[in-house]
């Protein structure tokens, strides 16, 4: 009896509702287009969440334990995506000029996607006033005790630590860590390699090394087309998890609220704005269908926070709906999570320093904005596309122009909810400079981008 007792019906009840809606899901893919059924999942995930809300989310436990386990495969695949797709892309130029071209475009329309970022963000902050009026948030500020400062200063990285994990110091350890800038390194170095023994000495000398990766690659484009089929089930239990904590502070501050709403605004106004000119100017596309065609991307970083979880689901729309082809595609995207992330390094850091100076009435000079910014572009140029990176970038920043840790320490709360809407600007961004990357190179295949989509099938 006391077991009958212990166990936790009302979650299994959840667990019972998830998978009769993944049936129905299912039943939906067939009949309809794939990107619908991703928004039918989400708002299924919604009110899951509302619905069943409760304390450290007892009730979805099941729910987010699926959720967990799609993130994880799907990150499982981040490191051999990366390395077999950039080595193939790049064996397959077989050009080392090519190569650099193709290099120094994506990192020249990363920053400025950044840089724009930075503009938004101060003429919004400027606008609204954002903060004045918000004292009451930083009341507390004395009594953010010192050890806990001390754990969250441990957090940030100074500039030269983050050059140096730029370069790899252990090719296993590396590719188990994720760490995506070393992993392209590794890519490039190795396919640099077979471009010169195969000029000097002739292919043949390596040529069974590119038909072995040819072969990985296709054996994992075929797992990754796989996880991609599993989206709509894992968005609706990533949504429910995230919709569920909505509410869950009930004591959060207006201006709180205020400060999560212009970070929405930004990074929407980024995506779709900014983006959006330059897709249809420099890209030559229609803005409409292109973010059409990467909405699965998009939703794969709102629900995950991962833009380094979310290097599959981008590739994969690039490939198939957007025609960018392989070497660009697999190369800018994977750089993408670690140069720029105008979400996180940007929009991000900026808000909160205009928040917190605007709220404890600090009056910063035109140099203090100029060198936040420049902070702000420095640190686009190498942070982590992972859950969390945020509180970290705006540690970093909030050190580099001498306003308090502490400041961050209370807005953390925030953190979790801001997220998604800054990976979603992150990805967003990564897949539209390999659109432009791809249209400069001369490579960029019309006629799959104006190709319609079949019902039931990827987007």
């Amino acid at each position: 009896m006391d077991l009958l007792c212990s166990v936790n019906w009302i979650a299994l009840l959840v667990l019972a509702i998830t998978l009769l809606l993944f049936k129905v899901l299912n039943q939906l893919a067939m009949k309809i287009n794939w990107t619908f059924v991703v928004l039918i999942s989400m708002v299924m995930g919604a009110v899951i969440g509302l619905v069943f809300a409760s304390d450290n989310n007892s009730y979805l436990v099941w729910v987010d334990l699926i959720g967990d386990i799609y993130i994880n495969v799907i990150t499982a695949l981040v490191a051999p995506v990366i390395l077999i797709s950039i080595m193939s892309g790049f064996i397959s130029l077989n050009s080392k000029e090519k190569m650099k071209s193709i290099g120094l475009t994506s990192v020249l329309w990363l920053l400025a996607s950044s840089a724009a970022a930075i503009v938004l963000s101060y003429i919004f902050g400027a606008i609204t006033g954002l903060g004045k009026g918000a004292e009451a948030v930083f009341a507390d500020i004395a009594s953010v005790s010192d050890s806990t400062i001390s754990s969250y200063e441990e957090l940030a990285t100074s500039f030269d630590k983050v050059i140096l994990k730029f370069f790899p110091t252990n090719v296993i350890g590396d590719l188990a860590n994720d760490n995506v800038v070393a992993i392209i390194i590794i890519a490039i170095a190795v396919a640099v390699a077979y471009v010169g023994i195969s000029t000097e000495e002739g292919e043949e000398k390596v040529v069974a090394f590119k038909n072995l990766v040819e072969a990985l690659k296709n054996i994992i484009y075929r797992i990754l087309a796989f996880v991609i089929d599993l989206t709509p089930f894992a968005v609706l239990c990533l949504v429910a998890g995230s919709a569920s904590q909505i509410f869950e502070d009930k004591k959060s501050l207006v201006q709180l609220v205020l400060l999560v709403v212009m970070i929405y605004v930004v990074c929407l106004v980024h995506s779709y704005g900014f983006n959006a000119i330059i897709i249809k100017c420099v890209a030559k596309l229609s803005p409409l269908k292109f973010f059409k065609k990467i909405l699965p991307a998009q939703i794969t970083a709102f629900t995950t926070s991962s833009s380094v979880g979310s290097i599959p689901a981008s590739i994969e729309c690039q490939r198939k709906s957007v025609g960018i082809d392989e070497e660009i595609s697999n190369f800018t995207t994977s750089l993408g999570t670690t140069i720029g992330m105008p979400g996180c390094t940007c929009v991000w850091p900026i808000l909160l320093a205009i928040f917190y100076t605007n709220a404890m009435g600090i009056a910063w000079t035109v140099s203090d904005y100029v060198m936040l910014a420049v902070v702000c572009l420095i640190l686009s140029l190498g942070s982590a596309g992972v859950p969390g990176i945020g509180v970290v970038s705006a540690m970093a920043v909030f050190k580099a122009v001498n306003l308090p840790i502490a400041a961050i320490v209370l807005l953390v709360p925030i953190n979790n909810i801001s997220d998604m809407i800054r990976t979603f600007d992150n990805v967003t961004a990564g897949n539209v400079t390999a659109a432009i990357v791809a249209r400069k190179m001369g490579t960029l295949d019309d006629n799959i981008f104006n190709a319609e989509e079949k019902k039931g099938e990827n987007a």
